[in-house]
């Protein structure tokens, strides 16, 4: 089992009357479908259909918790302002955030010891006291711990062992195997649903009603084939932020593709980029912008096969 520092998430506090609807109006998430035992995966968007930021819906105490990305809440907070005039809902950071604990592998024995048993389907919750446990999509066990007691976070903090250096990277590790790329401030309203895969990876319902930015992003991935989509590959050497992705085929030289995220581990190292889809169909050859001597192998995801 691996333990990973979870604190640098933000939390955007929405509560009021209204704030089911609001958010339904709001997000890519169907909120009909949250409840206290059934978290979300979703995104806010801009008018232009562009993520402004991607998060996880909990509802907690009746109130609507959305986990983001360091430095993202106010930038949420600005937005979802914007549309809240009529509605009665409050926005705000929460004086008291939970504090965020990742579990990794087999932990089944030490979390079943404080919550009886585990979730056991994706983005799952069961609550014990004031302590949340998420199942995390993805290819092998993962959890994330929400507690709001203080005093009770070094009972979910084991002695870490001499891996804890290589946890987050692992977690970030396993966030890319599965495809699953977060926007912070960098990038929002950089990207599309489409570029991030956040269209067939679960983060939008295409069955809810409207919300903020919906036409465009149901007229994006209805309309056909992407142009450009997210892939997974994997590279024999090490990657670096500098780091782009030539791709060739036929004798033809495309743009070099952005690396939206990567980790090089003891695993191996891993990066997801954004690629023009007719170099995948033509089996293009693809190499590191920085290391062009070995080439890079294109693999599947667990929502996107080859």
């Amino acid at each position: 089992m691996q333990v990973v520092d979870l604190s640098h998430y933000q939390f955007v506090r929405v509560s009021g009357p209204d704030s089911i609807q609001f958010l339904q109006g709001q997000l890519s998430c169907n909120m009909e479908s949250l409840s206290t035992t059934q978290s979300l995966m979703g995104a806010l968007f801009n008018l232009k259909g562009r993520i402004v930021a991607d998060l996880r819906v909990l509802l907690l105490e009746g109130d609507c918790y959305l986990q983001t990305q360091p430095n993202m809440a106010e930038i949420i907070i600005s937005t979802l302002a914007k549309y809240s005039v009529f509605s009665k809902v409050k926005l705000e950071i929460p004086e008291s955030s939970p504090i965020g604990i990742g579990y990794m592998g087999n932990c089944g024995d030490s979390l079943k010891g404080n919550f009886g048993s585990l979730p056991k389907v994706d983005n799952a919750v069961i609550k014990s006291n004031d302590t949340y446990l998420v199942k995390i999509p993805g290819l092998v066990n993962r959890f994330e711990l929400w507690c709001f007691d203080i005093s009770r976070v070094n009972e979910f903090r084991p002695d870490p062992g001499p891996s804890a250096a290589n946890a987050n990277s692992n977690w970030l590790y396993e966030d890319i195997r599965s495809g699953l790329v977060h926007v912070d401030k960098l990038h929002s309203e950089k990207y599309t649903s489409q570029l991030l895969n956040y269209d067939i990876s679960g983060a939008v319902d295409f069955d809810k009603g409207c919300y903020t930015g919906q036409e465009i992003v149901a007229r994006t991935y209805y309309r056909g084939t992407p142009k450009k989509r997210m892939f997974l590959l994997k590279s024999e050497k090490s990657i670096s932020p500098d780091s782009s992705v030539l791709q060739s085929f036929e004798g033809q030289e495309k743009k070099p593709a952005k690396i939206v995220s990567y980790c090089n581990t003891e695993n191996g190292n891993l990066l997801l980029a954004i690629l023009d889809a007719e170099a995948i169909t033509r089996k293009a050859k693809f190499l590191l912008s920085d290391s062009v001597t070995v080439p890079l192998q294109v693999m599947s995801l667990p929502y996107l096969k080859l």
